[in-house]
Order: C-alpha cells, then structure tokens, then sequence
C-alpha cells in the first residue's frame, strides 16, 4: 500500500507538470485571442515525430543527432509550426469564432494523415532523452528518469514564462492584451505582434510535452487526440484564459488519473476527471479561478 500511495504522489506530481504545459499553451491562445485552437494536440503530435525523425535511424536512413539536440529541434519545429498556423491561416479568420473552431479541427486531421503517410499508423518509440530509473531506498518503486526530466523542464518552463509575462515589457504586453484588446492598442501594443509570440510560445510548449508524452506513453497518428482532450478539461475546470488555473487543474486531473490508474485500473482513467468537470460547469461555469490570463 505505501508503494502505491508513494507512486501515486510522485508520478502524479511529474505527469500533472506535463499537462500544465499542454494546458498552458492552450489557455494562452485562448487569453489573448479568443481562439479555441484544436490543432494544439496536433502540434504536440508534430513535435514528437520531430524527435522521432530527428533521433531515430530508422526513419531517415542514418542520419540522427543526440537526443538532447533532437529535443531542441522539436521544440523549435513545433514553435514554428505554430506560428505558421497563425500567420497563414489563423490571423485572416479569428474573427469568426465558428470558422476558426472548423478550420483548426481540419488543420488536426490533416497532420494525422500526413503523419499516417510519411510514418505509417503502427506506434513508434522514442529514444529517451535520459535512460534508466532511480530507485528509492526502503520502498518498491522506481521513477524513470524521463518523468523526472520532464518534471524539471516544466516547472523551469513554466518558471521563465512566468517571468517573461510578469517582468518584461514584451510579455507584459501580452499580459495587456489578454485582458483588454482595445486598452492594449491605445497604450501603443502592436497586436499582431503579441498575437504571433503567443502562438510561438503555446508552439514550444506542445513541443515539450510531444516529447515526453511521446516518450513516456505512445508516439503515434491519434497521439494528439488524448492531450486536446486532458487539454480542454483542465482550462474549462481552472478557468479559460487562467495560467494559474491551469496549472492547479493539471494537478488535480493529474492526481485523479494516478490514483485511478493505480487503484481501480486503465477502464476507470477518465472517470473521475470527466465527473470533476461536470461538477465544475454544474457549480462554477467560469471555473475554479475564472476568465484571467495572469497575475503579478
């Protein structure tokens, strides 16, 4: 039993960091444009096959590099990527909210198949960035150095996005512009240009957790669908538009999969999170921490 409960606070600590990141950049996107982008699994898809393409022999004859350098260049894709979507598509048709939600369903589907046809539908593995697992002395469980890895690179992300918002003029304006648009251009913000960073930055996080989502469960076609999913739960449970929201969901939806996970089995694992979020639109529609972007 203590191996259990002990497994379902470390793991749930490390996969909930995870989250925040995937629910982080979601909720950004939404806080300064209003746009509900559900090509975000989609990007997290497009950064593990950036990892996989870039570490793995297999997919492109010898050619590899070591995985930490696969690692940045999957964040760097996956940004990129996001800014493209923005810029060629995103930016002429946010207006229309209905459009917008479509056309980034259709942009989700294409990946798949594009990713079905230059990698095929079977699951692939990802070469670990870190390989093996720590062992805690007096009890039976073993911590893979991935979960601690990806525990760290969220919380030092999340650490210099929070830093970035709250105490420089680029991320302030960002911070400006989730609140009040007009107010923001009156005050001389280019908003297109706070529109372009945020979609670069919610970019490089999907790319963070493709590459340890990839890793630590399947990297495959439909790998993004789960993610979108986790994603839309936790910033509806914490609140659309609420980093801090976001990040205490991500625990809580991450702590409730654990201990799923470890006492009742894989059948019961979005039980109670969806039970969670229908308390949540039942008792407080705005969410556990309302519509906010951020705070100082």
């Amino acid at each position: 039993m203590l191996d259990a409960i002990l497994s379902v606070l470390i793991l749930g600590a490390m996969m909930s960091a995870i989250y925040a990141l995937v629910a982080i950049g979601f909720t950004m996107i939404f806080g300064v444009g209003g746009v509900l982008n559900l090509a975000h699994g989609g990007l997290i898809m497009i950064g593990a096959y950036a990892f996989l393409a870039t570490t793995s022999p297999s997919v492109f004859g010898s050619i590899t590099v070591p995985t930490a350098l696969g690692f940045v260049i999957a964040i760097v894709v996956t940004a990129l990527a996001s800014y493209v979507l923005y810029a060629g598509l995103v930016q002429h048709i946010e207006d229309n909210i209905v459009i917008t939600f479509l056309s980034t369903v259709m942009v989700a589907l294409l990946l798949t198949e594009l990713v079905h046809h230059e990698f095929g539908a079977s699951p692939r593995t990802l070469l670990p960035i870190a390989d093996g697992s720590l062992h805690l002395a007096g009890v039976g469980t073993r911590i893979n150095y991935m979960y601690i890895l990806g525990f760290a690179v969220s919380w030092i992300s999340i650490g210099l996005l929070w830093y970035y918002v709250n105490r420089t003029d680029e991320g302030r304006s960002i911070l400006a512009s989730s609140m009040s648009e007009r107010g923001a251009q009156l005050t001389g913000v280019d908003l297109k240009s706070v529109k372009s960073r945020t979609w670069l930055i919610a970019g490089a996080l999907a790319g963070i957790a493709g590459v340890f989502l990839g890793t630590l469960q399947t990297t495959s076609p439909e790998m993004w669908l789960s993610p979108l999913a986790i994603a839309f739960i936790i910033v509806v449970i914490g609140g659309i538009g609420s980093i801090k929201g976001s990040i205490v969901a991500a625990y809580l939806i991450g702590y409730l999969e654990q201990f799923t996970l470890e006492f009742l089995g894989t059948g019961y694992q979005g039980i109670f999170s969806l039970v969670v979020l229908v308390a949540v639109l039942l008792l407080r529609p705005e969410g556990l921490f309302g519509r906010e972007f951020a705070h100082e």
